[in-house]
């Protein structure tokens, strides 16, 4: 089988990525996911302490907690990344707001632990539902963000006022 060739691709053939980001300098980049993890991760932290999950020997509560904070992270980037599609960001708002306060803010290893725990108190059924439940909810998050912030954005761009109204 013969290797394909960039130019046996033709444009139709390839997905759009969106804008094209001015290049940041790496430590730039690094400070502002830091700052936004950072972020993400008290806010996380916070919700986790005023409403906690119950998980002893004998008793486990679904963590809602952790699921309602997931689906909120993957609603939120999907949010940010359908309106950066749309409208030209600012270099710094992926790394700020995506990579760091939504990956901050949201916790995939904390549900591995917290299904790690259901199965310790041999509660399998439970783990894997909530396991699944939280997989699926946040997939759907995201591609609802992604859907919603585009048609913000779009209808956005659509409703402002062009440069020759502007001027006159």
């Amino acid at each position: 089988m013969a290797a394909l060739r960039i130019d046996e691709v033709t444009d139709s053939e390839t997905l759009d990525s969106g804008p094209v980001h001015a290049d940041l300098a790496p430590w730039r980049t690094a400070l502002l996911v830091a700052a936004g993890g950072a972020v993400g991760a008290m806010l996380r932290f916070s919700l986790t302490v005023i409403a906690p999950a119950v998980t002893t020997p004998t008793l486990v509560e679904l963590p809602w907690t952790t699921l309602w904070v997931n689906l909120l992270g993957c609603l939120g980037l999907g949010l940010l990344n359908g309106t950066l599609e749309v409208r030209s960001p600012r270099p710094w708002l992926t790394p700020l707001l995506g990579t760091g306060l939504c990956g901050g803010f949201t916790t995939f290893s904390t549900v591995v632990l917290e299904g790690s725990a259901m199965i310790g108190a041999d509660f399998p059924v439970l783990a894997i539902t909530y396991a699944t439940s939280t997989v699926v909810l946040c997939l759907g998050a995201v591609v609802l963000g992604l859907l919603g912030g585009r048609r913000l954005a779009q209808r956005q761009l659509d409703h402002r006022p062009s440069d020759q109204e502007e001027s006159a």
